[in-house]
């Protein structure tokens, strides 16, 4: 049997082998980075980045480069699956390559790819990565007059290598390198078709070589989808093809070491939801993910390859403080932390930032924690003094400040116990010897950022003029009216209850709905944009030897059914009471079950009485709308 989430990738002309003949023709892809073929579909502009460095690349990096913009095209070319498949085997995929290169002995060494599936299968979240490789790898294009085993260029004196995203924690890395060492240093950056991202990445180089002249030196390698539509945007695998290029580039610098500046709250990535499995919580540079590509480089070079992260202990203020401390404030609205930066904004056609992702979340309360706020981005939606709309914004917004509450009621003790499956993760791959010691490492780190945060609401609480009204929905009611104490699901439904309690009797004010799946109608409409995880009539539930199909449903995330009932005409009470009563039943307990209950004519005399019964049920709530 074919698994529904398995696909074959064939790279660089590899005919599909047998076993897969059977395969729909939607779980076969073919990537080809040729411009002279018919299948081009791939960007990998390897001969424009050999020529530009002006240097020999052996074939073992030029496959290496290969391989990894074929697996970041793979990455964004092939979807996890709807939002409904909540669980781990229905989500992740499973990917097997099958690529040309011309080191087909290195790359066919069972070692290497072990060590480089295990790195994606774990930067992923994905179920599994396999590689078959073969020969016939070649070079696209006129053989650059430098790519010769006969030239090679100098080495690099005093000088490291640095990944370059163009956001504040690279920034603030090339910064403290510069003012506080004589080293030079070499940025790679990997640019796709985001044309705002590129231009801000030129644009800080360009701050950079004008203030430090002739320190630097900037590549960027283009890589991206040619004619293809990306259907994935969390874009996980981009770690190795940004490493990739770095190590490439390592025969320059006369130090091995690889840079990745990342803030440690950032980069452990603590799940702000306990539902955020798999690939749904970035491992980009996870201690883990760099150590595997740590020893995945090894081989490859056959000797020591670190990749070092300077800022694993530090969180987002600090960065921002490490900008101020280099005398470079004028530096940090140049650059770019907004996963969004595809999309356009709504609100401010000035905006660089939507302000409502994680990132911009993160980074708008980090610039208040350090003072420096007026010296950030322009952000579509500013949480320090807009009303906050949009359902996802809202999320990341609750989630942040749920996470930021319970890191501040940890101590020594609980810390370790509540989240010792993060911490196993983490703890194996950081430098020291005992383990307790390392974990109170990242404490300490949990502590100082939840201090921070906890004075940078403080601060955007000082904005609100006393005399006037609160406005709904920004975080200063969010924070005013507790709403971080309840939890998720609560929120949820107040916020669906707020919604049809208003629009259902506007909608019905003439005309009744005819029938019950009219008002589901209405009902999917309203509420479907509240959360990513929404499903209607989805999914079916097993009970004895039938199965139960919840009218809508927020599984993924807030483990919430729902069932609508329309009482009217010859219906009853009793009938209504009833069916509750056999949904409850045949519903796992565990789950949350709302009862929406639309009562035009008046039926249920007393609500409170109607509700009472209902609502002593496990998670059961009552919602009735006239």
């Amino acid at each position: 049997m074919i698994n529904s989430n398995s696909h074959v990738i064939l790279c660089g002309g590899v005919n599909l082998p047998r076993k897969y003949k059977k395969y729909a023709s939607n779980h076969i892809h073919y990537l080809s980075a040729d411009p002279s073929s018919r299948e081009h579909n791939i960007n990998l502009e390897l001969p424009h980045f050999i020529q530009m460095v002006n240097c020999h690349f052996p074939d073992r990096i030029k496959d290496l480069l290969e391989i990894a913009g074929y697996v970041y095209a793979a990455d964004r070319m092939i979807g996890r699956g709807t939002n409904n498949n909540v669980e781990f085997h229905s989500w992740a995929r499973q990917l097997n390559f099958y690529i040309r290169v011309r080191d087909v002995s290195f790359w066919s060494n069972p070692a290497i790819i072990s060590s480089l599936s295990e790195a994606l299968t774990f930067v992923s979240g994905d179920h599994s990565y396999s590689f078959i490789f073969e020969g016939g790898g070649f070079d696209i294009g006129q053989r650059n007059l430098y790519d010769h085993e006969a030239i090679q260029l100098e080495k690099k004196d005093n000088s490291i290598i640095g990944l370059f995203s163009g956001g504040l924690d690279s920034l603030a890395g090339a910064l403290e390198i510069l003012t506080t060492t004589d080293k030079k240093l070499i940025l790679v950056s990997h640019r796709s078709n985001t044309t705002g991202v590129s231009k801000i990445q030129k644009g800080i180089h360009k701050l950079l070589e004008s203030d430090f002249p002739e320190r630097i030196q900037y590549y960027s390698f283009y890589c991206n989808l040619h004619g293809e539509r990306a259907v994935e945007e969390t874009q996980r695998t981009r770690i190795f093809l940004y490493t990739a290029i770095a190590y490439s580039l390592s025969t320059l610098a006369s130090e091995k070491e690889i840079y990745v500046f990342e803030n440690g709250v950032t980069s452990l990535n603590f799940s702000k939801r306990a539902d955020l499995i798999n690939a749904r919580a970035s491992r980009t540079t996870h201690p883990k993910t760099l150590k595997l590509f740590e020893n995945f480089y090894s081989l490859v070079g056959e000797q020591e390859r670190p990749i070092v992260h300077p800022f694993l202990y530090n969180t987002k203020t600090d960065i921002f403080n490490k900008i101020k401390a280099a005398g470079k404030l004028n530096y940090i609205n140049s650059t770019i932390s907004c996963t969004k930066t595809f999309l356009s904004f709504e609100n401010n056609s000035q905006a660089t930032h939507c302000g409502g992702c994680s990132q911009c979340v993160d980074r708008r309360l980090a610039a208040f924690a350090s003072g420096l706020q007026d010296y950030d981005a322009i952000y579509d939606t500013d949480i320090s003094k807009d009303p906050i709309t949009n359902p996802e914004s809202r999320t990341h917004l609750h989630d942040y400040i749920r996470a930021v509450v319970r890191y501040s009621s940890f101590t020594e003790m609980n810390f370790q116990f509540e989240m010792l499956a993060e911490l196993t993760d983490i703890v194996q791959y950081l430098e020291g010897q005992r383990p307790a010691e390392k974990a109170m490492k990242i404490f300490a780190l949990l502590k100082t950022h939840t201090k921070q945060l906890l004075n940078a609401i403080k601060s955007i609480q000082l904005l609100q003029d006393p005399l006037k009204p609160k406005v709904p929905n920004t975080l200063h009611a969010y924070i005013d009216e507790r709403v971080y104490l309840k939890p998720p699901v609560e929120c949820l439904i107040e916020t669906i209850k707020s919604k049809l309690s208003v629009s259902i009797p506007q909608a019905f004010e003439h005309e009744k709905p005819k029938h019950e799946n009219a008002l589901n109608d209405l009902i999917h409409a309203l509420i479907q944009g509240e959360s990513s995880d929404y499903g209607r009539e989805y999914p079916a539930i097993k009970f004895s030897v039938s199965r139960v199909i919840p009218d809508h449903s927020f599984l993924e995330i807030y483990d919430l059914l729902i069932e609508a009932k329309y009482l009217r005409g010859n219906t009853s009470k009793a009938a209504i009471t009833d069916q509750i009563g056999a949904d409850i039943t045949k519903y796992p307990a565990e789950r949350h079950k709302l009862f929406i209950i639309y009562d035009p004519e008046r039926k249920i005399a007393n609500d409170l009485q109607f509700s009472r019964d209902i609502e002593k049920q496990p998670n059961c709530f009552v919602f009735i709308i006239r």
